[in-house]
């Protein structure tokens, strides 16, 4: 954690659910999506406050899965002070493990492909063609995930990066078509194949 990261203060909403809540009036760029295993200490996401970007961090004693982010699939929310972000389950790790026996959930399986430019989202080649990826692909090294519009001009997206494995399996697409996105937004969340 930094020194500029926010930890962020949870409110219990009943004895299954706790939101976490946003610190500050700014923009929320989630960096998790609904599903994901949530623990102490990891970053969710940032917050801009005047142009700038501050981590926000799940705090000390929280652990569980989202199940609800505001703003849904979008990738820059405007928030108020004291907003929930994020309403989590107030189920322990050993129980959400439990309740995903079918695949192991961890922190270091949790992956990201995120946009490296801002710009416009595009799924798919054109309207009328199929998706480059779809939840449950697999995806290799140097394939094309998408489309980013900058000015007019459309940039592929490649698979590529030092901290992704050389394939992986898509859980979601997280923007919808056209959806603007700034650098560092998530455009795929990942699983690794690797069994740890």
């Amino acid at each position: 954690m930094s020194e500029r990261d926010y930890v962020l203060r949870a409110r219990a909403v009943d004895q299954e659910r706790s939101e976490l809540l946003s610190p500050s009036v700014g923009v929320f760029a989630p960096r998790v999506v609904e599903g994901a295993p949530l623990v102490s200490g990891q970053s969710i996401g940032t917050l801009e406050v005047l142009g700038v970007r501050r981590g926000l961090v799940v705090p000390a004693g929280v652990e569980g899965r989202v199940v609800d982010r505001i703003g849904g699939g979008r990738t820059r929310v405007p928030v108020q002070h004291g907003e929930p972000l994020l309403a989590i389950s107030a189920m322990s790790m050993a129980r959400v493990k439990e309740a995903d026996s079918s695949e192991t959930v961890d922190r270091e399986n949790a992956l990201a492909f995120t946009a490296p430019m801002s710009g416009r989202f595009y799924g798919r080649p054109s309207p009328s063609e199929a998706p480059f990826v779809s939840a449950g692909d697999i995806v290799q090294r140097g394939q094309t995930l998408g489309l980013l519009e900058v000015m007019k001009t459309f940039n592929r997206l490649v698979y590529q990066g030092d901290h992704l494995p050389d394939a992986a399996k898509v859980e979601k697409v997280v923007p919808n078509e056209g959806d603007d996105v700034v650098r560092g937004d998530v455009i795929l969340a990942l699983r690794s194949l690797v069994e740890s």
